[in-house]
């Protein structure tokens, strides 16, 4: 299944999802309407008849009206809880990880645990071509457990406790990583925040029925409000034996496919595994008042459940056994446990966080490696040799390959030029190195950027810039980008502005440049949360704006018209006219990926497909090619990990 069918398959559990809450929903309504019955009789009739005459056939001697009033107060109830908690949480990942308290990761942070989980998230998102998600970490929680939320997977953010920082190894922790990236990359992400909304709405009955019993302890001579509290509380606790059924029903599926995606991204079984051997001794829970509401979404278990039936996540020894194959969860249990003191002894010298900063790729101040052939396997001018099929593959489906591609791109980035993205002005002249151009473009572009001090970094990391490979580029924006996205929106703006004078400072825009100005606009504009819904589910219907993109994608590589007749037919639509250069403005592609991005998801892979065929017309990627695909795929929320070769060269 690959990312595509993923995303579709969320699609269908979010109907699921709806198809249970309706349900639930009805038999909510329903028990509260077998309780106002109850009221009424009791209120209208002698006390004494209610086992009498007057009970019997009481629905059909209660007025309709009292029937309907109950069932749209309830439903106003329920619909008013699901809606306050989704608007509460509309700005994705950033409000569930507000919700529960956790504190977001300072990109310059001396802490060396925080720099390791920097270090594995930024691997990870280089790999997967996703933006590099925000981290955040949950302080006051001692036991290892973790998760990620967001609309869409450039939105994300990843969340953990501080003793997965502690207790975890490297590998380990890497595991846990991996299984949060799968949930980004596979669509649950969506999926587990709008659960969130729909148990808040089946709960709210209950919350009623404590605010009516608190009410009713005052008042002695009334005992009705403490009744019909009690009776709604009651009726509450079965919203919530619903709202951990469709948690249930949903979760546990989820969670296993992250864990085998997690093995397929990092290549190391024993990591994850490892990380869930710690969890069956350390614990999982979090102490939290949100940990029931969010447990489908932690990556163990955040609480106790009182029924195998509600719980949102198979035993370890089966998610064990899944990766490693029948009876072999115990085995390795075993091996951990024997393994464990040698690893954990105190008079170690060196603890495994300090150990890894002392590698190559991380060590403080250590001379990154310049780019050349030998590092390489060849030069940065050589083109990549793969087919669209490969390409569109890997889509959402990071392999080993991309992580190592990954680890390699961020040692190529000098150590200075690094730490600087993690700061708001570092990571400002970085961006601007990016698209400093020389002589008197240089000088204007200077100008443009106003502050002293930026721009002499800025300048400064555009001549070291000039002496690496230039695929290091997408990955310093990567970098940049988390940076700067957390900013008010007025400085977001503010940079959105010197951007893209710098980028139409010599009047002309670059393929370099479109894909900047295309990935910042994405991500420091004001609508950058959230996911629109499928507008468009035929190709037929976006025919238009796919010539245009196709277009600019011909005109870019050179290959003309019979490139874009090749990228149509792999659309599925005859023929059609190559765009003039003067039509490609930035504002009307922009409009045109917008349109795409709104297309159902198992049609976009035609599209992306569609675009590979008219830029390896010639059987070739170049970098530039290649950046271009980047920026599409991100204007679609289609994460491209690093483009490798598939093909022998020749």
């Amino acid at each position: 299944m690959d990312f595509f069918e993923h995303q579709q398959q969320a699609r269908r559990h979010t109907a699921l999802m709806v198809v249970l809450f309706v349900l639930a929903v009805a038999a909510t309504v329903a028990v509260v309407d077998l309780i106002g019955v109850v009221v009424y009789v009791l209120t209208n009739h002698p006390r004494g008849s209610l086992f009498g005459g007057a009970f019997t056939g009481a629905f059909a001697r209660t007025p309709g009206g009292v029937h309907l009033g109950i069932a749209v107060v309830t439903l106003g109830v329920i619909g008013f809880g699901s809606g306050l908690r989704l608007y509460d949480l509309s700005a994705g990942g950033t409000a569930v990880a507000n919700m529960v308290g956790a504190r977001q990761v300072k990109r310059d942070t001396q802490d060396l645990q925080e720099k390791r989980l920097l270090n594995l998230v930024e691997e990870m998102a280089l790999a997967s071509g996703i933006t590099v998600p925000l981290a955040y970490v949950m302080d006051k929680q001692r036991s290892i457990n973790a998760f990620a939320a967001g609309y869409s997977p450039n939105e994300a953010v990843i969340v953990v406790t501080r003793g997965s920082l502690e207790k975890l190894n490297r590998d380990e922790l890497q595991g846990v990583i991996g299984h949060e990236f799968s949930h980004i990359l596979n669509g649950d992400m969506r999926l587990n925040v709008r659960l969130i909304g729909v148990i808040a709405g089946l709960v709210m009955i209950g919350s009623a029925g404590r605010f009516l019993m608190n009410m009713g302890r005052g008042s002695r001579s009334d005992p009705r409000p403490v009744l019909l509290g009690v009776a709604l509380w009651i009726v509450g606790s079965v919203g919530v034996l619903f709202g951990s059924l469709i948690k249930a029903a949903i979760s546990r599926e989820r969670e296993l496919l992250a864990d085998a995606s997690a093995v397929q991204f990092t290549r190391n079984p024993d990591g994850i595994c490892g990380a869930l051997v710690k969890i069956g001794v350390e614990g999982s829970h979090i102490e939290e008042r949100h940990a029931d509401e969010l447990s489908h979404m932690y990556f163990g278990d955040s609480v106790d459940s009182m029924f195998g039936l509600m719980d949102t996540h198979p035993p370890i020894e089966e998610r064990i056994e899944r990766i490693l194959g029948p009876g072999a969860a115990q085995e390795f249990i075993e091996r951990v446990e024997r393994a464990a003191p040698a690893t954990t002894a105190p008079d170690a010298r060196e603890s495994p966080v300090v150990a890894e900063f002392m590698s190559p790729l991380y060590a403080q101040g250590a001379a990154a490696p310049r780019a050349s052939a030998s590092a390489w396997g060849r030069s940065a001018s050589d083109p990549v040799r793969t087919t669209a099929a490969a390409v569109v593959a890997s889509v959402g489906k990071p392999q080993p390959a991309h992580v190592d591609r990954a680890q390699r791109l961020l040692a190529a980035i000098p150590e200075a030029m690094r730490a600087a993205t993690r700061a708001a002005d570092g990571a400002k002249a970085v961006l601007y190195a990016l698209l400093l151009g020389d002589g008197e473009v240089r000088a204007a572009q200077i100008r443009m950027i106003g502050d002293d001090n930026i721009s002499a970094q800025a300048t400064r990391f555009a001549d070291a810039l000039g002496k690496l490979d230039v695929r290091v580029c997408m990955p310093l924006l990567d970098l940049v980008v988390p940076t700067l996205k957390v900013l008010a929106l007025p400085e977001r703006e503010a940079i959105l502005r010197v951007v893209k004078q710098l980028a139409e400072a010599d009047r002309r825009i670059t393929v370099h440049e479109f894909v900047l100005l295309t990935i910042c606009r994405r991500h420091f504009g004001p609508d950058t949360t959230g996911a629109p819904p499928v507008k468009h589910r035929r190709i037929e219907e976006v025919e238009e704006q796919a010539l245009l993109v196709l277009s600019l994608l011909a005109q870019a590589g050179g290959g003309g018209e019979p490139a874009l007749l090749k990228g149509m037919a792999a659309l599925g639509l005859a023929g059609g006219m190559l765009a003039e250069r003067a039509v490609l403005n930035l504002a009307a592609v922009e409009s045109a990926l917008y349109e795409l991005k709104l297309l159902a998801p198992l049609k976009k892979p035609l599209v992306i497909k569609a675009c590979l065929e008219v830029v390896m017309a010639d059987g070739k990627l170049s970098v530039a090619e290649g950046e271009l695909m980047r920026a599409v795929c991100a204007a679609l929320d289609s994460p491209l990990p690093p483009i490798l070769d598939t093909l022998p060269a020749v």
